[in-house]
């Protein structure tokens, strides 16, 4: 009788801790830790003239970003996104030079990070919110600035911008650097490589659990699914061949799904968010020469 009391308690403490697991995993992704960080880039510093622009989502999050013209007057304008865990400020320490070539830039913080309100965040289905409401700030208030618009996105934001490329024909081309290709693989990978924790039964659960508190299936917005869509315009893939996050591989799934015209970089020797570090000139030359054809 001993032995079955020993069983029993064994299995319960067993599904506590897969469930509290489970129920880990999907806070970290719909309610994650130290995501915030202070923006501590700005344009100033860049000596980049700039307006400080804000806008409302449709669920009602202030989001928080700048407008950065170009040198002369363009109609050309690139969104940039940044990735999870980061702020407009520092994607625009990598990416300003964009400015140099004709483009006007809107930056902005997704909700729950730098400045922009909402503690809620999604890998990238409550994120597609944010960039509508960026979208329809550039259409209300930047006509003219944006006669032609491209997408610029890393890793999170890579999704978000070839889902919204895909969706918006307005949108004339995109640039995605290690951008996932679904939504359940990378929260799987996110689990195995920072906890080690396996797919079955927690992460799997974890995923339920995340679709229960979102009271959606964000598995359906990933841009495995929707990037032939963007065909006849213009990708250009970027991948870093050490990135443990987004492998190449799965970039490379992307690509493969792809219609033409399309273009791949792998920046050898890079991490999850050094292409731009590592790739140096050449990262400038080939991502400035994608927006100055294409757009």
């Amino acid at each position: 009788m001993v032995d079955i009391w020993i069983i029993v308690l064994t299995a319960f403490l067993l599904a506590l801790l897969i469930a509290w697991s489970a129920y880990a995993v999907s806070s970290t992704v719909i309610h994650p830790r130290n995501l915030r960080k202070p923006v501590t880039v700005f344009p100033d510093q860049l000596h980049l003239v700039h307006e400080n622009v804000t806008f409302r989502t449709a669920d009602g999050i202030k989001l928080s970003g700048w407008f950065i013209p170009a040198p002369e007057n363009s109609g050309k304008t690139i969104i940039v996104l940044p990735g999870r865990g980061q702020n407009r400020g520092e994607i625009l320490a990598s990416t300003h030079f964009l400015r140099r070539f004709g483009f006007n830039l809107l930056y902005f913080d997704f909700r729950g990070a730098g400045d922009s309100g909402g503690t809620t965040s999604s890998i990238g289905y409550l994120e597609l919110r944010d960039f509508d409401a960026a979208f329809e700030f550039l259409k209300r208030n930047k006509e003219e600035e944006s006669r032609n618009i491209g997408v610029y996105g890393l890793s999170m934001g890579g999704a978000v911008a070839l889902y919204e490329t895909a969706n918006r024909p307005e949108i004339k081309c995109v640039a995605a650097e290690a951008a996932f290709e679904s939504f359940n693989s990378i929260v799987a990978r996110y689990a195995w490589v920072n906890k080690k924790t396996p797919y079955f039964p927690v992460v799997q659960l974890g995923l339920m659990l995340i679709r229960l508190r979102l009271d959606v299936d964000p598995e359906p917005f990933s841009p495995l699914y929707h990037i032939a869509k963007i065909s006849p315009r213009p990708i250009f893939f970027i991948a870093g061949s050490h990135d443990a996050i987004m492998p190449v591989k799965e970039v490379e799934r992307l690509f493969s799904n792809a219609r033409h015209p399309k273009e791949m970089w792998v920046v050898q020797g890079a991490a999850h968010g050094k292409c731009a570090e590592v790739g140096g000139e050449e990262y400038k030359q080939r991502l400035s020469a994608f927006f100055s054809k294409n757009l």
